[in-house]
């Protein structure tokens, strides 16, 4: 089985997109899905951080990618 997640890019300029995971998929699996390293970003539920190794538990997402540099 899968499922359908809407997620939401932010990186300076904002996008969407739809994509279909697996029932069990964890937001790591989302993130190589999508291919986005995941220590450039943060996956937010609700405006609430989540650890990567959870599983995908909501619908909408929201993908927010850290800037650094001095």
């Amino acid at each position: 089985m899968s499922k359908k997640v809407h997620i939401t890019i932010q990186a300076g300029e904002i996008s969407e997109q739809t994509v279909e995971i697996a029932e069990s998929a964890t937001y790591e699996d989302l993130l190589n899905t999508l291919d986005i390293n995941q220590e450039t970003v943060l996956v937010l539920n609700g405006g609430n951080a989540v650890p990567l190794d959870g599983a995908v538990s909501s619908d909408r997402l929201t993908i927010l990618r850290v800037v650094t540099g001095g």
